[in-house]
């Protein structure tokens, strides 16, 4: 089966043969190819690479693996080498115009929702922290584990444990925010 990626995207990951990648490299790899042809801020690009990552990551093109530096680095799977990619074509829209907010009883600005992706990718980001959040709960428990079965190693468990600790917090707060995002969120997206 013949998959399509954007042109951005095939272009850096088919023709460049971009791989072993973070979605920073990714995001930078696609403005310097890019950044002349667009009006795109960094933030969209970068929210654009994460998207395409996730997705190919959820159909299993990529596999994702944790360095020291606590950035992700995603690699191709042998599925992504066997399959076929084309080019997706783009239509030109014409300028895009500013989308206003629409105001709610509370005051509160809703902002419409215009990709019925949206829902599904967070839901699946939240399953990603999830799995990245009970990781490193399981560090921390053998961190404890073996500062109980050989105490005078505990100089040098503590820092690993306090660091392994410290980004479970980290991992568990951006859970919550997504999740008070989807909470937020009407249950069928308008288009």
């Amino acid at each position: 089966m013949t998959r399509s990626l954007s042109p951005e995207f095939y272009s850096v990951l088919i023709e460049g043969n971009l791989n072993n990648f973070t979605v920073m490299e990714l995001r930078d790899a696609i403005i310097r190819e890019y950044k002349d042809e667009t009006d795109m801020t960094l933030r969209d690009y970068h929210k654009r690479a994460y998207r395409v990552v996730l997705r190919l990551l959820t159909a299993g093109f990529l596999e994702k693996s944790k360095d020291i530096s606590e950035f992700a680095r995603y690699t191709k799977t042998p599925l992504f080498v066997a399959s076929v990619f084309k080019q997706r074509v783009t239509v030109d829209r014409g300028p895009k115009q500013p989308k206003q907010p629409k105001q709610v009883e509370h005051g509160a600005p809703v902002l419409p929702v215009n990709d019925p992706c949206i829902r599904d990718e967070l839901d699946q980001l939240v399953k990603t922290y999830q799995v990245d959040l009970l990781s490193s709960i399981g560090e921390s428990e053998e961190y404890l584990r073996l500062h109980q079965t050989y105490p005078q190693l505990k100089a040098k468990l503590e820092p690993h444990y306090l660091k392994s600790r410290d980004v479970s917090s980290k991992i568990l707060g951006k859970i919550r925010a997504i999740e008070s995002v989807l909470a937020s969120m009407p249950k069928d997206p308008v288009l």
